[in-house]
């Protein structure tokens, strides 16, 4: 099932799913309306570069109530930030996987179903973790 490692004296079993992530988050497990927690940027034991998303408020119906994704093998990230924004609600997000890479805009150009150069706030990675 997950993997289990010890972080700061606790357990933590977390899941690839870079592979399953599009049918993970769709339905009643969509990020559609979740908000984003904290995005945290750090390195692995290796020195590489991770970013760990938390998310909560998933809908009532949702197998999830609060998780944190952790991608690994960062390829290319984005994320800009406006205070006159609300840090951060979900409203639409870009979720693919294509040549062996996750990626994840959480402010996509929607007239462009793959990648796109307008997509904002992404991830593309090569490994996606569910804690």
């Amino acid at each position: 099932m997950g993997i289990v490692k010890r972080l700061w004296d606790k357990k933590i079993i977390f899941m690839d799913i870079t592979q399953t992530a599009t049918e993970t988050f769709i339905n009643n497990n969509s990020l559609i309306s979740t908000i984003i927690e904290e995005i945290k940027l750090s390195k692995d034991e290796f020195g590489e570069l991770q970013i760990q998303i938390t998310i909560s408020k998933f809908s009532k119906k949702s197998n999830f109530s609060k998780i944190n994704l952790l991608f690994n093998d960062i390829v290319e990230f984005n994320f800009y930030y406006n205070s006159d924004y609300n840090f951060y609600n979900i409203e639409d997000y870009k979720l693919l996987y294509f040549n062996n890479q996750i990626y994840l805009s959480l402010d996509p150009d929607q007239s462009i179903k793959d990648k796109s150069e307008h997509d904002s706030d992404f991830i593309l990675a090569k490994s996606l973790k569910l804690l």
